[in-house]
């Protein structure tokens, strides 16, 4: 039998807002080991900070912050042009609040994952990257979750930071490992069983199969989903279930 390799499941909550409802957090929780909570500004509000905060609580799940460009209209996914005190600004407000909220529960932040378009672009900014370690480093949080081998990982260790490399089991590579557009057809694997395979591959061989049907050498240390996605709960029961095979 092939060495299954230990590999988290994390997902990306809290990120309804008010009167709009996003995902089933609550469905969700159990078949976590991590969650990264919207911080305000993609999606989440005050509220859904402490209701997910407690759900996160109640089931041993780690807590990570999950802040973002200021862009709920377009779901924290397009990249302004901020100056990089500005975007340092944005980024200690709002993991600093989830911070004291997660005190203020009782709980510690385990890490900090950005979100969508900040999540890409800090990777390929050593500017961004920096204020994101720098934040960590003010907060004193441990852990950086991000894409293997750019340049959040390289500004996460040069900082003495731990780094997560992240790969997702909802989503499809292209052989650059880079992944596939959302503009393009196949870019989210939405068959349970689907996701459950990529997820059982990375877990047990390091590899994943791209768009061109070849596969190639990924090394995680944690696979997310996406919450927001319809039919996440089904992924993340098939998924757990391939992890603990």
């Amino acid at each position: 039998m092939a060495q299954v390799r230990d590999i988290e499941l994390n997902a990306d909550l809290g990120e309804s807002w008010y009167d709009r409802r996003i995902g089933d957090d609550a469905a969700l929780m159990p078949f976590l080991d991590a969650c990264n909570i919207a911080c305000g500004f993609h999606g989440g509000d005050a509220l859904t900070q402490v209701v997910t905060i407690r759900l996160a609580l109640d089931h041993g799940v780690a807590i990570g912050a999950h802040p973002s460009f200021p862009d709920r209209k377009h779901f924290g996914r397009r990249t302004p042009e901020l100056p990089p005190d500005r975007l340092y600004a944005l980024l200690l407000y709002q993991v600093s609040a989830l911070q004291g909220m997660t005190r203020a529960a009782g709980g510690q932040l385990h890490h900090l994952k950005p979100h969508g378009a900040l999540y890409h672009f800090a990777d390929g900014d050593p500017v961004a990257a920096a204020a994101v370690v720098r934040v960590m480093r003010e907060l004193d949080i441990a852990i950086l979750y991000g894409p293997p081998g750019g340049r959040l990982e390289e500004a996460a260790r040069t900082s003495g930071r731990t780094f997560y490399a992240e790969g997702f089991a909802d989503r499809r590579y292209e052989p650059s490992l880079h992944l596939r557009s959302r503009q393009l057809p196949g870019a989210s694997l939405d068959d349970p069983q689907e996701a459950a395979d990529q997820a059982r591959q990375l877990a047990t061989t390091g590899t994943v199969t791209a768009s061109d049907g070849q596969s190639y050498p990924l090394e995680l240390r944690t696979l997310c989903l996406h919450g927001d996605h319809p039919g996440a709960v089904a992924r993340a029961r098939a998924v757990r279930a391939a992890l603990h095979a």
